[in-house]
């Protein structure tokens, strides 16, 4: 069973002025959470400006967590990142994607990122068509390259056909409710070797607000949510872990499965 755990790098400003200090602890904090996570889970998901709001960039974050996990001796625990394409051009694109390259983050998820609040104009870049591109010139060869799906795929919409032919390493959904929703995911992928990752949401009441926003319902696994994510780990190729709003629901949940 391989389980990975999403963490968020801290918001680059806090309250109305920039604070290095601020910051500084803040990624104190997070590098603590990655070295608590690697005791659990065969991997670490570093996210990119959750909601907009800018935070210190995934790939930053990886290299600082990278340079802890080393110091604990967990350096084989695996990092990944999403990457925001709607901020990006194809040149940011490939510095960001080059940057994780030396770093030695294992893959990137490349999505196209909540709107900001200040909504300035969209970069008009598909994450599809940044990953033929990136395949094209041959990024791939050093670093897995993912899309994101949605929870429950009803048809096969030319979104999809076009994030299909872009022939990513895995598709990674969005937070699961239902493994039968899951199941179809996976059969849709696998007759083109795409991987599957399954996101699940921590059900935990401090995520409840977080998992309302997304309109997911966990009544089908809140009751055995480790019953449901090793079923999950069963039917896809990895688990994602997310727990917005409680580490410590997360890494308790993490315990118990490794128990």
């Amino acid at each position: 069973m391989k389980i990975s755990y999403e963490l968020n790098p801290p918001k680059i400003v806090k309250g109305e002025r920039f604070d290095i200090d601020q910051l500084c602890q803040d990624m104190a904090v997070l590098k603590d959470r990655a070295v608590q996570i690697a005791r659990y889970a065969d991997s670490i998901h570093l996210t990119d400006s959750v909601l907009g709001i800018p935070r210190v960039s995934s790939v930053t974050s990886a290299g600082q967590i990278m340079e802890s996990l080393e110091s604990v001796k967990a350096k084989n625990t695996r990092i990944t990142c999403s990457l925001r394409v709607r901020d990006r051009n194809f040149v940011s694109i490939c510095q960001s994607v080059s940057d994780a390259i030396f770093i030695g983050v294992d893959g990137l998820l490349l999505l196209m990122g909540d709107e900001p609040a200040d909504k300035p104009a969209n970069s008009g870049l598909k994450p599809s068509t940044a990953v033929k591109m990136l395949r094209h010139e041959g990024y791939d060869a050093k670093i897995k390259l993912s899309l994101s799906v949605p929870a429950r795929i009803k048809n096969v919409s030319a979104s999809l056909q076009n994030k299909i032919a872009a022939r990513p390493y895995s598709f990674v959904t969005q937070s699961i409710s239902s493994l039968s929703d899951l199941g179809e995911i996976v059969d849709i992928a696998k007759p083109y070797s795409i991987r599957v990752t399954a996101c699940i949401m921590v059900p935990s009441e401090k995520n409840r607000y977080s998992a309302n926003m997304i309109g997911l319902d966990w009544k089908e696994y809140s009751g055995s949510p480790v019953d449901f994510i090793k079923q999950a780990a069963k039917t896809a190729d990895e688990v994602l872990l997310t727990s917005p709003n409680s580490f410590s629901s997360g890494l308790e949940l993490l315990n118990e499965l490794r128990k």
